[in-house]
């Protein structure tokens, strides 16, 4: 009779264990330039990384920046055109996009269509460093 409730507990941990699916990591992209065809270089010695949420109001625009460290930008929500003033190159990303921004070239961002475009933001920079640049107007 042990041996049977043995059996069976066994059988049963055993079943629980194997209906268990599996974790599953997809690689989404990979990324080894900036959006300017920049290697991506890390700053040396200690780091900050900061994470943000910024929402582009529909056909709302950041003003024109640059950032000293690469910015790793997802795009959540909405569409969102990037344009390089300093190449003239303009690109578009929608949600599921990512990017790496340009180290040190101004640039804007300007949602499209009738939505907002939700982005999420990580950047790497020595602690207390400013990681966007506003260029006055």
């Amino acid at each position: 009779m042990i041996r049977a409730f043995l059996a069976t507990a066994l059988l049963a941990i055993a079943s629980a264990a194997v209906a268990q699916p599996a974790p599953v990591t997809t690689p989404l992209k990979t990324l080894d330039a900036t959006s300017a065809g920049q290697p991506v270089v890390m700053p040396s010695g200690p780091l900050r990384v900061t994470v943000s949420e910024t929402t582009i109001p529909a056909h709302g625009a950041l003003p024109a920046h640059k950032h000293p460290y690469p910015r790793y930008v997802y795009v959540l929500a909405g569409r969102v055109r990037v344009t390089n003033l300093v190449s003239g190159q303009a690109f578009e990303l929608k949600a599921g996009d990512m990017t790496i921004d340009p180290v040190d070239q101004w640039h804007t961002a300007e949602a499209l269509g009738d939505q907002p475009a939700s982005l999420i933001a990580i950047d790497s920079a020595p602690p207390g460093a400013a990681v966007t640049i506003r260029r006055e107007p």
